[in-house]
């Protein structure tokens, strides 16, 4: 009897192991395997793009793409090779024609009610509106008193107005100092600042994870004003520096023109973002603070 209770722990340990295992193997492969994405496209005469967002070496895969026209969209979900759901102008077409079906259906039952009821008539004779007398007016005596003028009244109108505007200006003007003097004492505390640069850094450091690793892109843009070309090269210019190497960028100053084309790789691991969280929360000053603005 002792044999067989022995043997049926062991089995149920054996299966404890065995699950616990999975477990701990399936968060393994969910912080430490990247979901990986693709972004590719060109805009020209024609314009067409296509993503693609992948995890587990192809595992689980969703793709979206745009061919030029809107009947051109077409997105799907794949399972280890298999199409899960799936979506495409043949599907597009098929629901636009039977949206038409059911409208031109209505569209005839309601021609066949009216013309299936005939309008009646209905003749109402008004009767004429007896005229109304309207009260004589009887002279009465003009009380001594004088009624003030309305160039006086309007001054006097418009006076109260420009009093009332000013006080509630300058009482805006009272609330912004304390808002301006309570925020800069805000800024000021030594605490808050290390949160904010501890807040700086990890927000560095997550868009750096997340930018794309490889491709390569050419941008052509230009106008017939070349002033308005300058401008907006100068402010190409703000973040060149962070897709330098990958983005060729030709501006155009004697014609008006936009061509663009690109195909961009990149990662994001699901570990590295949960530790970057793990070390702004861990900081006790920057919970509260962020708590506090979400309340």
């Amino acid at each position: 009897m002792i044999h067989i209770l022995l043997l049926i722990a062991k089995v149920l340990g054996i299966l404890i192991l065995i699950l616990v295992g999975l477990l701990l193997s399936a968060a393994l492969l969910v912080l430490f395997v990247p979901v990986r994405y693709r972004i590719q496209g060109f805009w020209e005469e024609e314009r067409a793009g296509e993503g693609k967002i992948s995890w587990l070496f192809g595992a689980v895969s969703l793709q979206a793409g745009y061919g030029g026209t809107k009947k051109d969209f077409w997105a799907g979900i794949r399972l280890f090779g298999r199409k899960l759901w799936e979506m495409g102008a043949d599907e597009e077409e098929k629901c636009s024609q039977v949206c038409e079906e059911e409208i031109t259906e209505l569209e005839r039952e309601l021609k066949e009610e009216l013309l299936g009821t005939e309008p009646k008539e209905e003749s109402q004779t008004c009767p004429d509106p007896k005229p109304q007398s309207q009260p004589e007016k009887k002279p009465g005596n003009n009380s001594g008193r004088d009624t003030p003028s309305p160039v006086a009244s309007r001054l006097t109108r418009s006076f109260e107005k420009l009093k009332f505007s000013f006080r509630s200006f300058c009482d805006k003007l009272k609330n912004i100092r304390a808002f301006i003097s309570e925020k800069k004492g805000w800024l000021e505390d030594e605490k808050n600042q290390a949160s904010l640069k501890l807040l700086w850094k990890q927000t560095g450091r997550f868009l750096r994870h997340i930018l794309p690793r490889r491709g390569n892109g050419a941008m052509t843009f230009g106008f017939d004003d070349p002033y308005r070309t300058g401008q907006l090269l100068s402010a190409a210019a703000l973040i060149y520096p962070v897709c330098s190497g990958r983005v060729e960028i030709c501006p155009v100053f004697d014609e008006s023109v936009f061509e663009a084309e690109g195909d961009f790789c990149g990662r994001i691991r699901a570990a590295y973002v949960l530790w970057l969280v793990f070390g702004v929360l861990k900081d006790r000053h920057t919970r509260r603070m962020l708590f506090g603005f979400l309340k």
